[in-house]
Formats: C-alpha cells, structure tokens, sequence
C-alpha cells in the first residue's frame, strides 16, 4: 500500500492497482487488486461454500418479497428497508433448520416443516421498530387448533404503552397461508376491534379466524397491532406508523 498524488485525474484501476481516497489523508491510496473474479467464484473449490450460501440466498429473497406484498397493508410504510432485512436474517435461519437437502439445496418449505423451524419463527415481529413486547404488557393465549386469541382479563390502560398522541389502540387476527413451491399465498384477517386508552375493564378478549380455508403451504397465525387518534366517531391513523405490530403467534 502506498500514497501516490497527481495534479491530473487518477484511475481507479491500473495495472492489477486500485485508488481510493480517505477522509482526512492527503492524495490517493494505491494498493494491489485482491478478492476474487467471477470465474473463480463460479469455478474455485475453495470457494464452494460461498456458491451455496449465494444459491440459497438468492432462493430466500423472492420468498421474503412475496410474504411482505401478501402483508403490505398491515407492514408500516416508513423504514421499509429494517423490515426487508429482518425478514432475510430470520429466513436464513429458518432454512437452516432443514436437515433434509444438502447444504446449497436447503429451501424454506423443508425449514417450516421441521419443529425447529417452527419454533425459532414463533414469536418474530416483521417490524423491527414495532416489538409486541414493547406495546403490551398483558397476557394471553393463542390456541392453534381452534385459531383463537384470548386475552385475559383485557385492561387497555394497563396492557398496552400507548404513542405520544395515540389514544385508541386496534387488534386483529390474521392467519396466512404460504406455499413456498409456487410462492402463492392466502391471508385472512378478524375484524379491527378498538378500545379507547380509557376503555372500562373487560374480562377477557377473544379474536378468531372463522372458515379459514385448508390448502397447500404454511400457516402463518398473526397478531397485528396499530394505534390511532380518535376524532368525532372517526379513527385517524398516527403518523408515526412505525409503531405497527405484525407479530407471529404460531406456525402450522
């Protein structure tokens, strides 16, 4: 590595040499080409585990793209970027939990299909600025078999940790069907119920997914969260929609 100056235009590349400048150094940096061409990462023994991770990485991105379109209307629409790469990183996870195909085959359907898989996905919110366990602090209970919430007993001023400006707060189930084979899916939401900040006690509240349709694919069970301000009767979205919670209750 070395320093070299020139009071005309410096190539970025020359003769197997690359320059690039750095903030606060004087005159360019000049230092041998290293990495690797296309040729050797298509053709390099040594390079064989980065073929497969580039082959399963490249399955998982079209998956991931395709999940998010199914859930665009409940995803928050700022910091699209966080969500897009949240959603990579625990994917990746996911198929790594598939024991079945060789590394560089592993695909997300055999992932969701062990308990491992489904386990580790469990408990994900696909919005990373909207954590369930940051908005509310109640209890409850999912029941897989009979596609049911409950919360128990459902106290909105206790449960929940309302935005600056937010005085109701919406719920609704959501049950989505992935088939990872042909990257097809069916999504089914409860109607929005919403409780004011100062809502009186209720007991309990139960949400349901009824008639939910058999098919191909993996189930994905979701709690989606989302505050508002109420205006005579009507219920305003808060702008600041990165509170949204889309959080994975269970899979099937």
């Amino acid at each position: 590595m070395a320093k070299i100056f020139s009071d005309g235009k410096i190539p970025k590349r020359f003769d197997g040499m690359v320059t690039y400048c750095l903030e606060g150094i004087e005159g360019h940096i000049v230092k041998e080409k290293t990495g690797f061409t296309t040729e050797a990462l298509l053709n390099d023994p040594k390079l064989a585990k980065s073929r497969e991770n580039a082959k399963e990485f490249g399955a998982v991105s079209p998956l991931c793209k395709a999940i998010r379109m199914l859930l665009n209307e409940g995803l928050p629409k700022s910091k699209n970027l966080e969500v897009t790469n949240s959603l990579h990183a625990i994917m990746r996870k996911v198929m790594c939990c598939d024991t079945i195909a060789q590394r560089g085959n592993r695909c997300l359907k055999n992932g969701f299909a062990s308990p491992g898989g489904k386990f580790l996905f469990t408990g994900y919110d696909f919005n990373p600025s909207g954590l369930l366990r940051n908005t509310f602090k109640g209890n409850y209970r999912f029941d897989v078999v009979k596609k049911q919430l409950v919360f128990s007993p459902f106290v909105t001023s206790e449960a929940f940790v309302f935005p600056d400006g937010a005085d109701c707060v919406g719920l609704r189930l959501g049950a989505l069907r992935f088939d990872f084979d042909t990257s097809v899916g069916f999504m089914k939401l409860s109607d929005l119920v919403l409780y004011g900040s100062e809502s009186r006690i209720t007991e309990s509240l139960e949400l349901s997914i009824e008639d939910f349709p058999d098919g191909e694919g993996v189930v994905f069970y979701l709690l989606e969260v989302a505050f508002f301000v109420e205006n005579v009767g009507t219920f305003i979205s808060i702008p600041k929609n990165d509170t949204k919670v889309v959080y994975v209750l269970g899979v099937e």
